[in-house]
Protein backbone atom coordinates (compact mmCIF):
# COMPACT_ATOMS: atom_id res chain seq x y z
CA UNK A 1 0.00 0.00 0.00
CA UNK A 2 1.47 3.23 -1.01
CA UNK A 3 1.11 6.33 0.83
CA UNK A 4 1.08 8.69 -2.14
CA UNK A 5 -1.61 8.26 -4.99
CA UNK A 6 -1.32 10.01 -8.79
CA UNK A 7 -3.69 10.27 -11.03
CA UNK A 8 -4.26 12.75 -13.84
CA UNK A 9 -6.97 15.07 -12.80
CA UNK A 10 -6.69 18.12 -15.42
CA UNK A 11 -4.72 18.52 -18.34
CA UNK A 12 -4.66 20.97 -20.65
CA UNK A 13 -2.57 21.74 -24.24
CA UNK A 14 -1.49 25.01 -25.18
CA UNK A 15 0.26 26.58 -28.16
CA UNK A 16 1.66 24.75 -30.51
CA UNK A 17 5.84 25.62 -30.21
CA UNK A 18 5.13 27.68 -27.04
CA UNK A 19 8.19 27.75 -24.75
CA UNK A 20 8.27 27.78 -20.72
CA UNK A 21 10.01 27.67 -17.56
CA UNK A 22 9.82 27.01 -14.21
CA UNK A 23 8.66 30.84 -13.34
CA UNK A 24 6.01 30.49 -16.13
CA UNK A 25 3.38 29.42 -13.53
CA UNK A 26 2.20 29.71 -10.51
CA UNK A 27 -1.50 29.08 -8.46
CA UNK A 28 -3.75 31.52 -6.66
CA UNK A 29 -6.88 33.72 -6.32
CA UNK A 30 -5.85 36.31 -8.96
CA UNK A 31 -9.29 37.18 -9.50
CA UNK A 32 -10.73 37.50 -5.84
CA UNK A 33 -13.79 35.26 -6.45
CA UNK A 34 -13.37 34.33 -2.77
CA UNK A 35 -15.07 30.78 -3.39
CA UNK A 36 -11.60 29.79 -2.56
CA UNK A 37 -11.15 27.82 -5.42
CA UNK A 38 -7.23 29.12 -7.00
CA UNK A 39 -6.90 29.38 -10.54
CA UNK A 40 -3.72 28.08 -12.80
CA UNK A 41 -1.68 31.14 -14.37
CA UNK A 42 0.88 30.28 -16.91
CA UNK A 43 3.10 32.72 -19.03
CA UNK A 44 4.95 31.69 -22.17
CA UNK A 45 8.27 32.96 -23.59
CA UNK A 46 5.96 33.66 -26.41
CA UNK A 47 4.13 36.57 -24.55
CA UNK A 48 0.93 34.09 -24.26
CA UNK A 49 -0.52 34.98 -20.62
CA UNK A 50 -3.30 32.50 -19.88
CA UNK A 51 -5.70 32.13 -16.44
CA UNK A 52 -7.24 28.74 -15.80
CA UNK A 53 -9.74 27.91 -13.33
CA UNK A 54 -9.85 23.80 -13.74
CA UNK A 55 -13.08 22.51 -11.56
CA UNK A 56 -13.44 18.30 -10.90
CA UNK A 57 -17.07 17.96 -10.96
CA UNK A 58 -16.74 19.45 -14.97
CA UNK A 59 -13.64 17.32 -16.17
CA UNK A 60 -14.71 13.65 -17.06
CA UNK A 61 -12.82 14.02 -20.54
CA UNK A 62 -9.45 14.98 -18.55
CA UNK A 63 -10.10 18.64 -19.88
CA UNK A 64 -12.65 21.24 -20.80
CA UNK A 65 -12.75 24.30 -22.71
CA UNK A 66 -14.31 26.21 -20.38
CA UNK A 67 -11.61 25.64 -17.55
CA UNK A 68 -9.82 28.66 -19.73
CA UNK A 69 -11.28 32.25 -18.01
CA UNK A 70 -8.09 34.48 -19.86
CA UNK A 71 -5.78 34.27 -22.54
CA UNK A 72 -4.19 37.57 -23.39
CA UNK A 73 -1.17 38.19 -25.74
CA UNK A 74 1.03 40.49 -24.57
CA UNK A 75 4.07 42.43 -26.18
CA UNK A 76 7.04 40.90 -24.37
CA UNK A 77 7.84 37.49 -23.35
CA UNK A 78 7.27 36.33 -19.90
CA UNK A 79 9.09 35.65 -17.77
CA UNK A 80 8.02 34.85 -14.34
CA UNK A 81 3.70 35.48 -13.02
CA UNK A 82 3.76 35.72 -9.21
CA UNK A 83 0.27 36.39 -7.34
CA UNK A 84 -0.18 38.85 -4.17
CA UNK A 85 -0.96 41.62 -2.80
CA UNK A 86 1.32 44.10 -4.81
CA UNK A 87 -0.93 47.20 -4.68
CA UNK A 88 -0.63 49.54 -1.04
CA UNK A 89 -3.31 50.61 -1.31
CA UNK A 90 -5.54 47.41 -1.75
CA UNK A 91 -6.01 44.12 0.51
CA UNK A 92 -7.13 42.18 -3.34
CA UNK A 93 -4.50 39.95 -4.73
CA UNK A 94 -2.99 41.08 -8.18
CA UNK A 95 -0.88 39.61 -11.25
CA UNK A 96 2.92 40.05 -11.13
CA UNK A 97 4.06 39.88 -14.82
CA UNK A 98 8.05 40.58 -15.25
CA UNK A 99 9.65 40.53 -18.61
CA UNK A 100 12.55 40.90 -19.90
CA UNK A 101 13.11 44.78 -19.27
CA UNK A 102 9.55 45.26 -17.73
CA UNK A 103 7.38 44.45 -14.09
CA UNK A 104 3.85 44.88 -14.37
CA UNK A 105 1.33 44.29 -12.03
CA UNK A 106 -2.31 43.40 -13.45
CA UNK A 107 -5.89 43.55 -11.36
CA UNK A 108 -7.56 40.39 -12.85
CA UNK A 109 -11.82 41.20 -12.44
CA UNK A 110 -14.46 38.48 -13.61
CA UNK A 111 -17.68 40.10 -15.02
CA UNK A 112 -21.02 37.91 -14.88
CA UNK A 113 -21.95 37.11 -18.07
CA UNK A 114 -25.59 36.58 -19.95
CA UNK A 115 -25.31 34.04 -22.38
CA UNK A 116 -24.38 30.83 -21.72
CA UNK A 117 -20.30 31.26 -22.48
CA UNK A 118 -20.41 32.86 -18.56
CA UNK A 119 -18.06 35.24 -17.31
CA UNK A 120 -16.18 37.70 -18.90
CA UNK A 121 -12.30 38.05 -17.36
CA UNK A 122 -10.18 41.09 -18.13
CA UNK A 123 -7.00 41.85 -17.71
CA UNK A 124 -6.70 45.56 -16.58
CA UNK A 125 -2.65 47.15 -16.03
CA UNK A 126 -2.48 48.65 -12.54
CA UNK A 127 1.03 50.09 -12.90
CA UNK A 128 4.64 49.28 -14.45
CA UNK A 129 8.28 49.80 -14.23
CA UNK A 130 10.64 49.77 -17.18
CA UNK A 131 14.09 48.21 -16.04
CA UNK A 132 17.40 49.54 -17.20
CA UNK A 133 18.73 45.66 -17.04
CA UNK A 134 17.67 42.88 -18.06
CA UNK A 135 16.07 40.67 -15.85
CA UNK A 136 16.18 37.16 -14.57
CA UNK A 137 14.22 36.31 -12.09
CA UNK A 138 11.68 37.90 -9.16
CA UNK A 139 10.53 36.59 -5.40
CA UNK A 140 8.44 38.87 -3.33
CA UNK A 141 8.12 38.97 0.55
CA UNK A 142 7.91 41.44 3.78
CA UNK A 143 11.84 42.03 3.51
CA UNK A 144 13.78 43.99 6.24
CA UNK A 145 10.55 43.31 8.31
CA UNK A 146 8.27 45.58 6.64
CA UNK A 147 4.57 44.80 6.98
CA UNK A 148 1.47 45.06 4.75
CA UNK A 149 2.09 44.91 1.31
CA UNK A 150 5.21 42.81 -0.15
CA UNK A 151 7.82 44.10 -1.90
CA UNK A 152 9.25 42.74 -4.85
CA UNK A 153 12.92 42.30 -5.42
CA UNK A 154 14.21 41.85 -8.71
CA UNK A 155 17.52 39.83 -9.94
CA UNK A 156 19.10 41.10 -12.91
CA UNK A 157 21.52 39.96 -15.39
Amino acid sequence: MSLFKARDWWSAALGEGEEFDQGCLCVGDVDNSGTGHDKIIVGSYMGMLRIFSPNANKLSDGGSADAQLLEVQLQNAIIQVEVGKFVSCSELLHLAVLHPRKLSVYSVSGTAGNVEHGDQYQLKLMYEHNLQRTACNMTYGTFGGVTGSPLICLVSI
